[in-house]
């Protein structure tokens, strides 16, 4: 490889990092739009599939309920996130008493001759409602942003009933329209696949945490159970920083350290059984990409994009490695970026074949003109 494709591999890098960083407030409402946009068109297919109610509507009515069923769902999660914040604050000086409880539990127990510091000393409570009033504020922006990534949902949804014309108005030869359609294929399966095993899991392990929260009587366990469902489509350290927070209010909450325990065994072989038994069986092979890639990727597009970044950081790289698994010269990063090196060695077969055979009806082609 010459000096200046290097020059030029390093430069497109450097651009499209720099239009990633620069671009963050226009990029990040519409990924989350195409995000959403699977989830109608998910939802659509299910409508569709119930009996005496798809079969007889139109696809557009279909459709149409699947976008106001999943816009309500935002709402209802809105308004529960603001609810919850707003008891918080609310019930702070309830909660307060028992954190300098448990600190001077913790200052007898390990046998610290001093006196506890208390919650006034620490700044707990300023901390505390601050990090409440963050928690508020980002919910009001991000409650300003989901009108802008609706109103790109519908376009997208008017847009797709549009591209099969559009790709024909291409005049693309048979092998790069073969390759195009194929290449949007993979990624729309493999996107439908992470995306509706992730939900179902995630639901899953919600629902299963929530059970174990009202066993045990801690506050706020819808919030928690939602926390843990959203936090579930983060890799490796989301799972962690879920049950995290609900076991350090179980231990504020009650005054001995069974509803602690419960919580941490009990949340954690949630996960374990749904995580690392289930979800790999329905997953399957459908997402070949390296464990360490995706700790990487999520790194970086949490530096970028914050919790946005971690939520979409495992379906950009899926796209990534598919888009580069198309090409001779960008085939090396998906073999790296993938699992085990294997990135369809059946589909590369089918692809000489399709090329022979485009091939041939060019020339048979040229000789009928």
């Amino acid at each position: 490889m010459s000096v200046f494709r290097v020059a030029a591999w390093l430069l497109s890098i450097g651009l499209v990092l720099t239009l990633i960083v620069v671009g963050k407030s226009y990029l990040v409402p519409i990924f989350m739009a195409l995000v959403l946009w699977y989830l109608v068109n998910a939802l659509n297919n299910q409508f569709r599939h119930l009996p005496f109610v798809g079969t007889r509507l139109p696809n557009g009515i279909t459709l149409t309920m699947s976008l106001i069923f999943i816009g309500l769902a935002l709402y209802a999660i809105s308004d529960m996130i603001v609810n919850t914040v707003n008891g918080f604050i609310l019930e702070s000086g309830v909660y307060l008493p028992k954190i300098e409880a448990q600190i001077a539990n913790a200052y007898e127990s390990l046998g610290i001759n001093r006196p506890p510091p208390s919650v006034g000393d620490l700044e707990l409570g300023q901390q505390i409602l601050g990090n409440f009033a963050l928690v508020l504020a980002g919910v009001t922006s991000a409650a300003k942003g989901i009108a802008l990534v609706l109103l790109y949902v519908i376009f997208f949804l008017i847009e797709q009933g549009t591209f099969p014309k559009k790709m024909e108005a291409l005049g693309l030869d048979m092998r790069r329209s073969t390759r195009f359609t194929r290449t949007l294929a993979e990624i729309n399966a493999a996107m439908r696949t992470y995306l509706g095993v992730k939900t179902l899991t995630s639901i899953a392990t919600g629902a299963l945490s929530f059970v174990i929260f009202s066993i045990i009587g801690l506050d706020y366990s819808l919030f928690w159970a939602f926390l843990i469902f959203l936090f579930n489509f983060v890799p490796t350290i989301g799972s962690i920083t879920a049950t995290a927070l609900p076991a350090l209010l179980a231990l504020v909450q009650f005054d001995t350290l069974t509803p602690f325990l419960v919580v941490v065994i009990g949340v954690t072989a949630v996960q374990i059984l749904v995580g690392n038994i289930v979800e790999p069986r329905l997953m399957g092979s459908s997402l070949n990409i390296s464990p360490l890639v995706v700790v990487l990727t999520l790194i970086l597009w949490s530096m970028l994009w914050g919790i946005v970044g971690m939520l979409l950081s495992v379906p950009i790289t899926v796209a990534i490695i598919i888009i580069c698994a198309q090409f001779p010269q960008t085939r090396p990063i998906a073999i790296l970026l993938s699992r085990n090196g294997d990135v369809d060695t059946k589909r590369l077969k089918r692809d000489k074949v399709l090329t022979r055979e485009s091939d041939v009806l060019a020339d048979a082609g040229s000789e009928l003109g």
